[in-house]
């Protein structure tokens, strides 16, 4: 069975791509959309494909009191440094892993899809991405339970 793979996924890139930004937004509003996300993506990923993830956010309109890098259900969330963008953390994740031939960066930007590649790491459009988790969705979460009670009985 192969190793699962490590993801770093572009926030406001899979944002867009599920429909999820808009042009404005109301006070309130970007950080709730950003939650929604996550909880898509959390749905979608096993408990291990959570632990292996982070999602790079841009600083801006990040709210204040939000820190800076934060945990969502296993998921590792970032925010870029005040005055860099997400796609620089990424590029400089993906230029640190170890692994990079276990890496998937999801993003449908050019740039970082390049990266990926020059380390020789997968890349995967956002909008595949997000074919992948609804297709995902009810099948890990059934697996998820069933490892759980696996886990329970041996434990009786």
């Amino acid at each position: 069975m192969a190793p699962t793979p490590y993801l770093i996924i572009d926030g406001y890139n899979l944002l867009h791509a599920a429909g999820l930004a808009r042009a404005k937004y109301a006070q309130g509003d970007l950080h709730r959309q950003r939650h929604k996300l996550l909880m898509m993506i959390a749905a979608g990923l096993s408990t291990e494909e959570r632990q292996r993830s982070i999602v790079v956010f841009d600083a801006i309109n990040a709210p204040p009191e939000l820190e800076h890098e934060f945990e969502h259900d296993g998921i590792a969330v970032l925010f870029a440094e005040p005055g860099h963008e997400a796609d620089d953390e990424i590029e400089q994740l993906i230029a640190q892993h170890s692994s990079a031939r276990q890496l998937i960066v999801v993003s449908s930007d050019h740039r970082l899809q390049r990266a990926a590649r020059i380390r020789r790491a997968a890349s995967l459009d956002s909008e595949a991405f997000l074919t992948r988790l609804s297709r995902r969705g009810t099948t890990t979460e059934s697996s998820d339970q069933s490892s759980k009670r696996r886990h329970d009985s041996a434990k009786t």
